[in-house]
């Protein structure tokens, strides 16, 4: 495998409904594979139920608004320039997302770190410069940071 990158949001406050915390938007020259991931909450109740969060694809016919610059730092490998457009923290969200994995997650000091096992990592689109982000639904103010390791496929 060749380089391998991490992207990370700058933590952000989401209040309630749904929010794109970080989308990567490939080229039409290659996709990408997501090796890990991970979504933190520090919200203040212990009551709340859990947020929702959704690992997606999108076509970007419909885009939606990120805010800020999320960091891609490369981890390993020759160095290499990612390539990829990202976006986070978005004020107005996409509407062509294809939910691919999906879960829970407490509002209240929250934390999920998944690997996806080697061969069955999920994948951005290929056939024309599309994304792969992650999601999260609240329904109460809770801050957010999330981040993805990531690999061209």
């Amino acid at each position: 495998m060749g380089a391998i990158y991490i992207t990370r949001n700058t933590v952000f406050a989401a209040t309630t409904g749904a929010k794109t915390i970080l989308k990567l938007v490939t080229p039409t020259q290659f996709k990408i594979e997501i090796l890990e991931m991970a979504i933190f909450t520090d919200g203040v109740t212990g009551s709340a139920v859990p947020a929702t969060w959704d690992l997606f694809t999108s076509d970007e016919t419909s885009a939606g608004t990120g805010n800020g610059t999320a960091v891609t730092t490369q981890v390993k490998g020759r160095t290499q320039a990612h390539g990829l457009t990202v976006t986070q923290n978005h004020s107005v969200e996409g509407t062509t997302y294809t939910i691919n994995k999906a879960g829970f997650i407490p509002q209240f000091m929250g934390a999920l770190v998944l690997q996806h096992p080697l061969g069955t990592e999920p994948e951005s689109p290929s056939d024309a410069a599309d994304s792969i982000g992650l999601r999260i639904n609240v329904t109460a103010a809770v801050n957010v940071l999330a981040w993805m390791k990531w690999a061209r496929a």
